[in-house]
């Protein structure tokens, strides 16, 4: 979002297009507007980890250290015209852990989560004024090379029951609940501002000032399959799971201007896709090899405008937000039992 210009720019090109404006029916955003009493986007994950498990394999447990990439995008939309879109970036160290029981009967429960906070990261915010709203054609452009992960958490419980299950394989279906939150600080940086003509003010913000703040909180709901088998000394498994947010927000706060963006999501798709390999090394470890991707599709929303000093809200407008988050993972680990 072009910094100096904005609330005019909303102002003005949102009233524009604001009865072209279809509004899909957003969750309010009030229960979010605080901070959310849940604390913590595409992921690659290298991590060593550490599996204790039950004599009798009921109860697993597994702790990690690896590295994981995730990518966000924020976006301003009027109809189909995109006004804005913000891409924020990073590759962080993440610490990962799970445990696993079994109930017997088939079935079985497992929470698990992982976090980061701090790592390279980066932000570019491009904006489209003139009309044309290509990628190449962009009006507005900052980069943000001092952006900084201020937190990464995401977790999840579910459910399983094992639909197959004998001395080789096992397949479940499962469902749960899961929640990840992210947030971005941006630092100073250069941009590119057609103002008044197309790209002729060049600049730079100070070192060290925060520019941005950016916060995504998704709650979702699951469902899925996950199994595994064994081929003498090797296993393999894979995960795959679908599912929607709800009651998802995204905060974005602009320092420099002293005003709060509050985006109400609407209900939003989700996909996971794993698959790991496993070699045993003894009868209580392995040497392992994972990859993962998650996908929160990117939805629209509402948004609300508030003064970040006082909490004053100063205006609202209805189906102009966007906001989506990626992940990819790729986990090497050793898991020893216990």
């Amino acid at each position: 979002m072009y910094i100096s210009f904005l609330p005019h720019r909303i102002a003005v090109s949102l009233a524009m297009f604001a009865a072209a404006g279809g509004a899909a029916h957003a969750q309010s955003p009030s229960f979010w507007q605080k901070e959310s009493i849940w604390t913590g986007p595409s992921t690659f994950s290298k991590a060593p980890s550490l599996t204790y498990v039950s004599p009798d394999n009921s109860v697993r447990a597994e702790a990690g250290l690896g590295v994981i990439y995730l990518r966000a995008d924020e976006k301003v939309l009027v109809g189909n015209y995109t006004l804005s879109h913000l891409i924020w970036q990073s590759t962080a160290p993440v610490l990962r852990g799970s445990v696993d029981a079994e109930f017997g009967h088939g079935f079985s429960v497992r929470a698990e989560g992982s976090m980061a906070f701090w790592g390279r990261s980066y932000m570019e915010d491009y904006d489209w004024t003139k009309g044309d709203d290509t990628f190449a054609n962009w009006s507005h452009r900052s980069q943000h090379p001092d952006t900084r992960l201020d937190h990464y958490f995401t977790g999840a419980v579910s459910l399983g029951y094992a639909l197959v299950k004998d001395e080789t394989s096992v397949v479940r279906a499962h469902g749960g609940f899961k929640y990840t939150d992210t947030q971005w600080t941006a630092y100073g940086g250069s941009f590119v501002y057609s103002d008044p003509g197309f790209r002729d003010k060049i600049g730079t913000f100070a070192d060290g000032a925060a520019a941005a703040t950016y916060r995504q909180q998704f709650p979702e709901l699951f469902l899925g399959l996950d199994g595994e088998r064994n081929y003498g000394n090797f296993r393999i498994g894979g995960l795959l799971r679908g599912g929607l947010t709800f009651l998802s927000i995204s905060t974005d706060d602009h320092w420099m201007r002293n005003l709060r963006f509050v985006d109400a999501l609407y209900v939003a798709p989700t996909i996971t896709a794993g698959v790991d390999v496993a070699l045993p090394l003894g009868d209580n470890a392995e040497l392992s090899l994972a990859a993962r991707y998650d996908h929160i599709f990117e939805q629209r929303g509402n948004t609300e405008y508030f003064n970040i000093a006082t909490g004053a809200p100063t205006g609202a407008i209805g189906d102009v937000a966007g906001g989506g988050l990626r992940s990819a993972e790729v986990t090497a680990g050793l898991k020893g039992s216990f």
